[in-house]
């Protein structure tokens, strides 16, 4: 008669249970350490061996605490932690067999049994060694930046000194030599030393652009509530527009959060250059916004001439113009700093334009902005 094998099935499945456990931990990419009541490895996976330069964790079952080198305090330092029943974590420190430093993140907590005692001692360790070094870069990176734009200030500071000085004395200088010559200047030198004179606004006007795009970004406006209407009425004040040119500002305009000078001074040069540029006998400039729940979105329209396809991108170039600059004043830097102020304020612009009919300006604006 064959004989019959009683097994345990409460016994079996706590093997089962702990082989799987077992195969689970040795998976982890985390370091697991497990120390017993008298601080001896009961169980360390294979990261954890890795990380010390074992070949697997049964290397390392039944070694004390301080006999491998996980952390400069060592042992002693886990220990008294761990006795008083408390969990946290830190940074730190190691080198494993072969030498190799290694930064970990150490995470330590105790399992207590029902009378308040240790039962074991449960080690994890991260390998962060690559993130240390990267964020150790990164701040390196930061701070030779921070030096060169700190370096960038101070070179902006002193050619704008140095330029604006020699162009007002040659401004300057143009006009003396009109008084000198008082009725007997020829009207082609009268001419070309106006061309000077507007020569040299433009130059200065071309520093200035630089300066203040260089700011962009770096300088924190606060941020305050804006009524648009009033902002534009405020900027069609200041524009002053021509008889020929009628502006109109749709009545529903939002009152937002947002930094105003920006605002300002994004919506005073597309108004500006829809005046300045539009080539009919009764030009049309209209504004008008669109909410769109986490961002308004503004249109400012033009019956002018309008823009080739070719040159949507162009003009937010710097420096770039499509007109003539002795035709029309202009520095080509307007429209790119309009771009860099909306996009530092998380909005995009964009043209919409067929030549002999007109151009729009559409860029979003998010609901609120705010500039600490």
């Amino acid at each position: 008669m064959a004989s019959t094998m009683n097994t345990d099935p409460l016994k079996d499945t706590l093997s089962i249970s702990k082989n799987l456990t077992g195969r689970i931990l040795h998976s982890m990419n985390e370091g697991i350490l497990v120390l017993d009541r008298s601080d001896h490895i009961e169980f360390a996976n294979n990261a954890l061996a890795g990380f010390l330069g074992f070949p697997n964790g049964n290397e390392l079952l039944g070694k004390h605490i301080r006999e491998i080198d996980i952390h400069p305090d060592g042992a002693d330092h886990i220990i008294s932690s761990i006795d008083t029943g408390s969990s946290h974590s830190w940074e730190n420190t190691f080198t494993g067999r072969e030498g190799k430093k290694i930064t970990g993140l150490f995470s330590m907590s105790a399992i207590m049994n029902e009378s308040g005692d240790v039962d074991a001692r449960v080690i994890s360790i991260q390998d962060i060694t690559e993130r240390k070094k990267t964020e150790g870069q990164v701040a390196a990176y930061a701070s030779r930046l921070e030096n060169t734009n700190k370096e960038l200030d101070q070179f902006a500071y002193i050619v704008s000194h140095d330029l604006k000085a020699p162009l007002r004395a040659i401004s300057n200088l143009s006009l003396w030599i009109m008084e000198d010559l008082g009725t007997t200047v020829s009207e082609e030198s009268a001419k070309n030393l106006a061309m000077l004179r507007g020569r040299v606004s433009r130059m200065e006007s071309l520093i200035n652009g630089i300066l203040e795009y260089s700011k962009i970004g770096k300088l924190r406006v606060a941020s305050e509530v804006v009524d648009i209407s009033v902002l534009l009425s405020d900027v069609a004040d200041l524009l002053a527009p021509p008889a020929h040119i009628i502006l109109q500002i749709d009545e529903e305009m939002p009152v937002i959060v947002g930094p105003k000078t920006m605002l300002h001074q994004v919506f005073s040069n597309l108004i500006g250059n829809a005046i300045k540029y539009n080539d009919k006998p009764e030009g049309i400039v209209r504004v008008s916004s669109q909410d769109e729940n986490d961002r308004y979105v503004f249109t400012v329209e033009d019956n002018g001439p309008g823009i080739a396809p070719e040159y949507h991108e162009k003009v937010f170039q710097i420096f770039q113009t499509l007109q003539s600059r002795d035709k029309f004043e202009s520095t080509g830097i307007g429209l790119t700093i309009v771009k860099r102020i909306i996009e530092d304020q998380g909005g995009k612009i964009w043209l919409d334009s067929t030549p002999g009919k007109g151009s729009r300006f559409i860029f979003s604006w998010p609901a609120t902005t705010s500039n600490p």
